[in-house]
């Protein structure tokens, strides 16, 4: 058995909890086996394992940064047992929520992000096979009978209607129609003519209780200020503004809750689709979809047919489906609420195990930004003045983004019991970010026990694309000392810490391994080194950059050409700039 603490306060009974596990109240909880947790047990039982792109379960919407299940799914089952209670203090895309409950431990997520609630509360109650397939078959129907005749062309073929899938643009000119023809089976591509451009033209009543508002100008929205868009709808062709509409809804009529809860996020996953930001690209791109994390409008876009591709959708909402009822959903160990974690409705010491992946600050990714459209469709309100990020376009200040993880910390510390762990990912280029981080873990009052690079399982086209893009999360392993005493810094005896040293260092002990030795592999090992260095040493003087230029600096000092995986410095990607001017 493991060691307690007659010291340590008993936790609140689940049902207790707000509520959170009232249906698991009678859970018969297995006692955790004897296991000693220090560095060398982490490193030998999770450094080796190899991100996974994500199950099926997962595929039922887009989420910026979301985790491998595998990964969170081996650190959960690692630090904690059947039963244990599981946080997740900056939920998003729900993963360790649904794992956890997938195990059998009471997991539980909050996020300030309604979408990220509405979407883990989904997927942990399902609907059944048969009662989505029969909705969403009634919701296309009634839409194909209000919007087909928009998109219908010509076969060159056989000269009857065919579907239109997709009409590319360069600007607002249309240039080629893509289509599937119904009467024939064949699929073709030709230039668009007269008829084409004369039916994109016609304009219809949109439905009155279709969303719009004006759009709020934050980081992620410049492009679309350059471009002179003003509201949602102007994302929007006019036929597309107007089947996605009429697809809500038919959608809204069901009366299911989860069947129509599923519907509205099949909608809101496929809506980038219905939208002008999806390039016309060629090669090896991959299929059309929102692959660029800020709204744009590119000069060479796509229009695609909405009802085509929410049939797609639902498709994969279907796989999503039958993966989490294979796997044991609906899951009633799982709860999930809209809650601000720098005051949590929890207990002290009622928590066995955290594992977050907590928002990135920088130029990271802006989730409650990316989450508005959706959020708008949803009829889901965001305050997005409570949202803990920097961002300069919103008076969200680095100072603000670091308060709000050392409140949220200092509540991780509060509620986990003594002597169990945290876990926590992150990925950032700059050292300012994760001075942050560091701060608010050791002020807090966690140990360090272990720091490892872990390599994306599916990149999106942004970090493919810049150069200086993160290309892994680090993630780090915390323990609440189980006897209450706050960690106390080493005194150093080795010197000052030296970025040159360690870059020659690892650099070398990759090259004995007979590793890759890219700019970015010593880059994700230099970040563990100086992390876990400073984070028992004291803060990070000013003088210390350890930066990827500065890396890329010291391995030219050391005659190490500096060479890059396969990503391309491409002039195609959307960049983002911190403004000048904004306060």
């Amino acid at each position: 058995m493991m060691k307690t603490s007659s010291s340590r306060k008993i936790a609140r009974s689940p049902v207790a909890q707000l509520g959170l596990f009232a249906e698991a109240s009678n859970l018969a909880i297995k006692q955790p086996l004897c296991k000693n947790v220090d560095r060398q047990a982490i490193e030998i039982a999770l450094s080796i394992i190899a991100a996974e792109t994500w199950p099926p379960r997962y595929k039922m919407h887009k989420y910026w940064g979301r985790k491998p299940a595998n990964v969170v799914s081996r650190y959960i089952e690692f630090f904690s047992r059947p039963g244990d209670v599981v946080l997740d203090p900056f939920m998003g895309s729900g993963v360790t929520v649904i794992e956890g409950a997938r195990l059998q431990r009471r997991a539980m997520g909050f996020d300030l992000n309604p979408f990220a609630v509405h979407l883990t509360g989904a997927m942990l109650n399902p609907p059944t096979v048969p009662d989505f397939e029969a909705a969403a078959n009634l919701v296309v129907d009634e839409v194909e009978r209000a919007v087909r005749h928009l998109f219908l062309t010509d076969c060159d073929a056989c000269g009857l209607k065919a579907t239109v899938r997709s009409i590319g643009y360069l600007n607002d000119e249309m240039q080629e129609v893509r289509y599937s023809c119904p009467q024939c089976g064949r699929s073709g591509t030709r230039p668009s003519n007269a008829k084409d451009v004369e039916l994109a033209a016609v304009r219809e009543q949109v439905p009155s209780d279709a969303p719009d508002e004006d759009i709020l100008f934050g980081w992620e929205m410049q492009k679309l200020r350059r471009r002179g868009v003003k509201r949602w709808s102007e994302l929007f062709t006019h036929r597309n503004f107007l089947a996605a509409a009429h697809l809500r809804r038919a959608i809204l009529k069901v009366r299911d809750d989860n069947c129509r809860n599923w519907l509205l996020l099949s909608l809101t996953a496929s809506l980038a689709q219905f939208t002008r930001m999806i390039a016309d690209f060629s090669g090896d791109a991959g299929g059309p979809s929102w692959k660029i994390n800020c709204y744009w409008m590119p000069q060479k876009w796509q229009e695609l047919n909405p009802i085509w591709y929410f049939q797609n959708r639902v498709a994969k909402s279907l796989q999503s489906l039958c993966d989490l009822r294979e796997n044991g959903a609906p899951f009633v160990l799982g709860r999930v609420e809209k809650q601000d974690s720098r005051k949590m409705p929890l207990e002290d010491e009622s928590v066995d195990y955290i594992f977050t992946d907590p928002p990135y600050g920088g130029e990271g990714i802006q989730y409650g930004e990316l989450s508005l459209l959706w959020c708008l469709w949803l009829s889901e309100h965001q305050d997005l003045s409570s949202e803990i990020a920097f961002n300069p376009y919103r008076q969200l200040t680095q100072e603000h983004y670091a308060s709000g993880l050392e409140h949220v910390f200092a509540e991780c510390f509060r509620v986990l019991k003594p002597g169990k762990w945290m876990t926590v990912t992150f990925a950032n280029k700059d050292p300012v970010v994760w001075d942050a981080l560091m701060n608010a873990c050791r002020n807090a009052g966690f140990s360090l026990l272990t720091a490892a690079p872990m390599k994306r399982s599916a990149p999106s086209l942004t970090e493919t694309n810049m150069h200086t893009a993160p290309k892994a999360d680090l993630v780090l392993s915390f323990e609440k000392p189980a006897t209450g005493q706050f960690p106390t810094l080493k005194t150093n005896s080795h010197g000052n810490y030296s970025l040159d040293s360690s870059v020659h260092r690892i650099v070398k002990a990759l090259q004995g391994a007979s590793m890759n030795v890219t700019a970015h592999d010593v880059f994700d090992r230099v970040t563990v080194d100086w992390f876990s260095w400073f984070y028992e040493n004291g803060a990070r003087p000013n003088a210390v950059q350890p930066t990827l230029t500065n890396v890329e600096s010291a391995m030219a000092v050391l005659g190490i050409p500096v060479t890059t995986t396969n990503e391309k410095h491409s002039t195609s990607t959307p960049k983002r700039k911190v403004p000048t001017d904004a306060a």
